[in-house]
C-alpha cells in the first residue's frame, strides 16, 4: 500500500517552486540594462521638453552659474554683539558667537562709505571666500595674535581708530563705528 502525503506537505512543495520560479523571473529580468543602450542616461532639459515636446540632449550645454548667495539678513541692533577693546592692554577682540547676530566692518576712513579692510560676521554670507574683498579678511570672530592683530589707538568722531597688522607684516589704520565697540 502506497502512503500519501499530507495536502500540507503538497502546499509546502508548491509553494516553494512558486517561490524559485519568482525569484528567477525577478533575476532574469532585473539583470537586463535596457536604460543605458536606448539612451534613458541623457540629462533632459525640462523647460525645452515642455515647449517642443521633444527630449533634448543637454549634456555638452554649458552649466548654468549659481545665483549668488542669499541676503544676508538685517541685524538687530538690540541685540548685537559688540567687539570688546581691554582697556589694559588695547586689543580688540571680536568672540565667535553663533547665538549672536554681529557684523562688524573696519573701513578705510572714518566713513561707512570707505573701503572694507577687514570684516567680522556670524553670516557665513560675509565670511566665506572674503566676498567683501577685505585686504585683512573675513572672520567669524578674532583669529588668533599670529594671524590678524587689531589694537585701539583712539576716538575720532563717531568712529574707533585701531592700528591692524596681519601674518604678512602688512598694516594700516582703520576706523570702526563706535556703536559696534564696547570697552571691558
Amino acid at each position: 500500500m502506497k502512503r500519501s502525503r499530507s495536502p500540507l506537505f503538497n502546499l509546502r512543495n508548491l509553494i516553494k517552486q512558486y517561490i524559485i520560479v519568482f525569484l528567477m523571473l525577478i533575476a532574469i529580468t532585473g539583470c537586463r540594462n535596457e536604460h543605458s543602450k536606448s539612451g534613458y542616461n541623457k540629462k533632459v532639459d525640462s523647460l525645452k521638453t515642455s515647449i517642443d515636446s521633444t527630449i533634448q540632449d543637454v549634456n555638452n550645454q554649458p552649466d548654468t552659474q549659481k545665483r549668488s548667495t542669499a541676503p544676508v539678513p538685517e541685524i538687530n541692533e538690540e541685540a548685537m554683539q559688540r567687539a570688546v577693546i581691554n582697556k589694559s592692554d588695547s586689543s580688540f577682540t571680536v568672540y565667535n558667537n553663533i547665538r549672536a547676530d554681529y557684523r562688524i566692518i573696519g573701513y578705510q576712513l572714518p566713513d561707512t562709505s570707505s573701503k572694507k579692510m577687514v570684516l567680522f560676521s556670524v553670516f557665513t554670507a560675509d565670511v566665506e571666500n572674503n566676498p567683501g574683498r577685505c585686504p585683512y579678511g573675513s572672520y567669524y570672530g578674532s583669529p588668533g595674535k599670529e594671524d590678524l592683530e587689531i589694537k585701539y589707538i583712539g576716538d575720532q568722531g563717531n568712529f574707533v581708530k585701531a592700528f591692524i597688522n596681519n601674518a604678512k607684516g602688512e598694516s594700516a589704520t582703520i576706523y570702526f563705528p563706535k556703536k559696534w565697540v564696547e570697552f571691558e
